[in-house]
């Protein structure tokens, strides 16, 4: 716009000097005023002081669409907008009377009525006394200007729209590391863009104090290529957390191809990184899982015939009749130690299992004790562990491995309160008040004597990842996973804490009504169920062959042992009305236990079969339906167990 006001100032002053300095006739004026006009590429006319028009050039008759000789005759104001023509005679005048020059914005209609801007350039022509002769006047069309910045003004918007919506930082920054533009404060958004000029790149794009060591933008602009900064960035915020920036920086080049700036983006990649590592996390517990299962069906068989053996010793002691307490006592301390060894196998499982346990009215108070069992052999002794347990306040419909996982968390957390202190860990189970709606309520509640939680994070505990812990200790998922699990099943957690007192953490969980199943125990002394069909048993485990074969033998049933099941089978379809009843282990070499139910119920659709393991995983609906199974139990096999499932399925066939 400088540029065309400059020339319609030289233009106007070379005109006043040749018509003032040059000039002698008035006639002689006109000709030489309409040669210089018609020459001047923008529209332009001469009016007096009495507003007659003496100069208008090609260029004005042909932008307004009028001939020259009707703009001389009528004037220019009649073809300018209607309602502005007073407004700009009175600019006319008011230039006229004072003298000089300006410009201003208009509009003009022309012929056809269309409105466009114009840019006006006046200026007062003197003569040799110094009265006004009259105004020069231009016109310069803004139109194709207007149209251009409305463009650039939607094209301007568009891009801000664009970089608002950006997920992530975008500056451009100099050679020196300096902040020139930012679509916003990557920590700050409220901070202006003029207010970024003064900051580092560091700090606009990672809200660091110090440079990064491995800087994308310092490379950018060294190598002179795009650079990518997935490395990672960590900033080390007051709750130990760290938040990682993945980086881009492009250079910008002038045309001699030296760097003059450059463009960085910066997207906070914190949450991603923190689900891969769950990721990675899941597929490490998923592993151990799988290692564990394995564990567990290898000890299940070590048990086997541990059990069984000890079992048939006191089977055969009490037939016999024969009074040996010392003997006896042995013989409990085994069972008691293989129970024990059995619920070490349990709790391991506990923690491997991957997949969410189907709900079970069970009673609390066992794996209240589980738990604490485990905790005893962890904890230092420095902690004091106190249980206060009803054993009479009734079940809960509950994942038993959540329960498991809900305890645990509490405690873990109870204790890392009180970790390099005296403390004491109170663990109390109790019948809760009835609610509004008669319904019942069991209440666990964890006690700790530890530092306690500060009012103001205490409304936070609960968040996922939020945690007051180091790194190292915790991923702020305990109490999330404790939170959604204990509403998953109608319940409810609140938590009461003073700070340098100690916290309590209050489970409540809706009271369920069902009858509960006896417990199973090795030391069961009722006499097992007989029997005197034939069974044909499969294992590819000696010992555990072995140990079966002998309980069963011992409960009077004929017994066909095999240690392959392809060899069972081929026996089978040999002498397939022999035999009474299948029992066969789940993971043999070859052919597994629930192909050999699913081909020995081919042959012999009435014949029942029992499938046992050693890890409870392996056994699911889908597996029972697809092999026909009858009965299936779970090693270590126990005499009553074994006869109990044994009876059961012949008795099912009668």
């Amino acid at each position: 716009m400088s540029d065309i006001k400059k020339v319609s100032a030289d233009f106007h002053s070379l005109f006043e000097d040749i018509l003032v300095k040059q000039v002698v006739t008035h006639e002689d004026c006109l000709v030489f005023e309409q040669e210089l006009f018609d020459a001047i590429p923008l529209p332009a006319f001469f009016q007096d002081a009495n507003w007659h028009y003496f100069c208008v050039n090609r260029a004005l008759a042909d932008f307004l669409g009028v001939e020259r000789e009707i703009l001389l005759e009528q004037g220019v104001y009649p073809f300018l907008v209607p309602s502005l023509v007073e407004e700009y005679r009175q600019k006319d005048a008011a230039l006229l009377a004072i003298g000089g020059r300006d410009s201003f914005e208009g509009l003009v209609a022309g012929i056809n009525g269309q409105e466009r801007a114009v840019l006006f350039t006046r200026a007062t022509v003197h003569d040799r006394e110094g009265r006004g002769l009259g105004l020069i006047i231009t016109l310069f069309d803004l139109s194709a200007l207007k149209e251009a910045q409305k463009n650039l003004g939607e094209i301007e918007l568009q891009k801000q729209a664009i970089l608002d919506a950006f997920p992530g930082t975008l500056a451009l920054l100099d050679c020196d590391l300096q902040v020139i533009w930012s679509n916003r404060d990557s920590k700050k958004e409220d901070v202006s863009c003029m207010a970024l000029k003064d900051r580092s790149c560091h700090q606009l794009l990672y809200g660091r104090k110090a440079p990064c060591a491995d800087c994308a933008v310092r490379r950018s602009i060294l190598s002179g290529h795009i650079e990518l900064g997935i490395h990672e960035t960590r900033i080390d915020s007051g709750s130990g957390d760290g938040e990682f920036f993945d980086v881009v920086a492009a250079p910008i080049k002038d045309a001699s191809g030296k760097i003059t700036s450059v463009v960085a983006i910066s997207r906070d990649v914190t949450e991603k990184m923190q689900l891969e590592k769950q990721v990675r996390h899941s597929q490490k517990m998923e592993a151990i899982g799988s290692l564990a299962g394995g564990i567990a069906h290898d000890f299940n068989n070590v048990l086997t015939p541990i059990i069984g053996h000890a079992e048939i010793m006191r089977f055969r002691l009490r037939q016999s009749g024969q009074q040996d307490q010392e003997l006896e006592k042995s013989i409990g301390e085994i069972l008691t130690a293989a129970k024990r060894a059995k619920s070490l196998v349990g709790q391991i499982l506990t923690f491997a299992r991957s997949q969410e346990q189907n709900s079970v009215a069970l009673y609390v108070h066992p794996i209240i004790k589980q738990v604490m069992s485990l905790l005893k052999v962890a904890l230092p002794s420095t902690i004091e562990i106190h249980q206060e347990i009803d054993t009479d306040c009734g079940q809960v419909l509950m994942d038993p491995v959540q329960l498991h996982q809900v305890l645990m968390n509490l405690c873990t957390n109870s204790f890392h309160a009180m970790e390099g202190r005296v403390g004491i860990l109170t663990v109390r189970l109790a019948k809760g008040e009835e609610d509004e709606d008669g319904r019942e309520w069991l209440v666990i509640s964890v006690a700790d004597t530890g530092a306690g939680i500060d009012p103001a994070v205490l409304p936070r505990i609960f968040e996922p990842y939020f945690t007051t812990k180091d790194k190292s200790r915790g991923t702020g998922m305990g109490l999330a996973m404790v939170h959604g699990i204990v509403g998953g099943y109608g319940g409810r957690v609140e938590v009461q804490s003073e700070v340098g007192v100690g916290t309590t953490f209050y489970v409540y969980l809706p009271v369920a009504v069902s009858q509960s199943s006896p417990v199973e125990s090795v030391l069961a002394v009722p006499l097992p169920a007989r029997g005197k069909e034939h069974i044909l048993v499969v294992d590819d485990k000696e010992q555990v062959l072995n140990i079966i074969t002998s309980i069963l033998s011992g409960l009077g049933y004929k017994v066909t042992s095999k240690a392959s099941s392809q060899e069972a089978l081929s026996l089978f379809m040999e002498a397939k009305d022999d035999f009474d009843l299948l029992i066969t282990d789940y993971i043999m070499p070859l052919m597994t236990g629930v192909d050999l139910c699913a081909q020995i119920k081919k042959i012999r659709p009435d014949m029942p079969v029992i499938l046992c393991t050693g890890y409870s995983e392996q056994i699911s609906e889908e597996v029972l339906t697809r092999a026909c199974v009858d009965e299936y139990f779970l090693k270590p096999v126990t005499l009553q167990g074994l006869a109990q499932v044994v009876r059961r399925a012949l008795d099912r066939k009668i």
